[in-house]
This record gives C-alpha cells, sequence and structure tokens, in this order.
C-alpha cells in the first residue's frame, strides 16, 4: 500500500516518505485542533502551518502529535507558538475538531483524505488530479 501511494504523490510531484512507526501512530488530534485555532486567530498564516504539517506528516515523515514537534511547526509557519499552546489549553479548536468529525461521520467518510464538492459529492482516498479537477468542475456547474 505504502508503495503505491509512494508512486501516486511522486507523480503528483509530492514527496511522499515512507511512515515510521512514530508516525504512523501519531494522535493527530493536538494538530487539527491547533490548525482549527490558526485558521481563526492567524488566517494570514494559516496556509504556511497547513503545508508545515502536511510536510511534516506525509513527507519527512514526523509525529504532529508530538507538541514539541507542533511547537517547532508553528513557528517556522510565522504563529505565536506560546500563544498557541495557551489557545489550546483553554480549548480552542476542540469545537471545530469535534464538529468536522460529525460532520464527516454524517457524510460517511471514514478514511483520509476525503473530498466534498459542492457540499454533496464526496470522493475518499487519493485521485488523480484530474478526477479531482473533474468533481470540481461537476460540482461547480450545479451551482
Amino acid at each position: 500500500m505504502m508503495a503505491h501511494l509512494q508512486r501516486q504523490a511522486a507523480a503528483e510531484g509530492v514527496d511522499f516518505a515512507p511512515r515510521s512507526p512514530a508516525s504512523l501512530l501519531a494522535n493527530t488530534h493536538r494538530a487539527l485542533a491547533a490548525s482549527a485555532w490558526a485558521q481563526v486567530e492567524e488566517p494570514g498564516r494559516f496556509e504556511a502551518f497547513h503545508a508545515a504539517l502536511f510536510r511534516a506528516s506525509f513527507c519527512e515523515p514526523r509525529n504532529i502529535g508530538d507538541p514539541a514537534v507542533l511547537r517547532e511547526l508553528a513557528a517556522v509557519a510565522g504563529l505565536d507558538a506560546d500563544r498557541m499552546d495557551a489557545a489550546l489549553a483553554a480549548g480552542a479548536g476542540e469545537t471545530a475538531v469535534r464538529e468536522a468529525a460529525l460532520d464527516a461521520r454524517r457524510r460517511g467518510i471514514t478514511a483520509v483524505p476525503a473530498f466534498v464538492f459542492g457540499g454533496r459529492s464526496v470522493m475518499v482516498g487519493a485521485h488523480p488530479t484530474a478526477a479531482l479537477v473533474q468533481a470540481a468542475e461537476g460540482a461547480a456547474s450545479q451551482g
């Protein structure tokens, strides 16, 4: 399975590294909450943080569930890691993570990646770019 994913990623120009035991078993809840916090509190830095999380998780791979790794990635993206930690300790991002999980269950999404187009059409798993573009265009043409 990993070899197949690596080939698919390489075809799309993504360096997908083999998973280590630590990255395979990473609890990503804190990273998801931090991402939700960054999207609201630091929207100008959210994309850089999201990209850093992706690279760390899939390209390097590192344990993004480790608070020290998460702090480092926040700093790389220009976020204030102390401010992020304080917000997470106060529960920031928890509602967004919980609502996203409930929405995924309602849609029957049980794996990642998952793509929702037009609020209705769902594609689960890795797909070629052309298939994703076609699904997005189809959803856009339906309004």
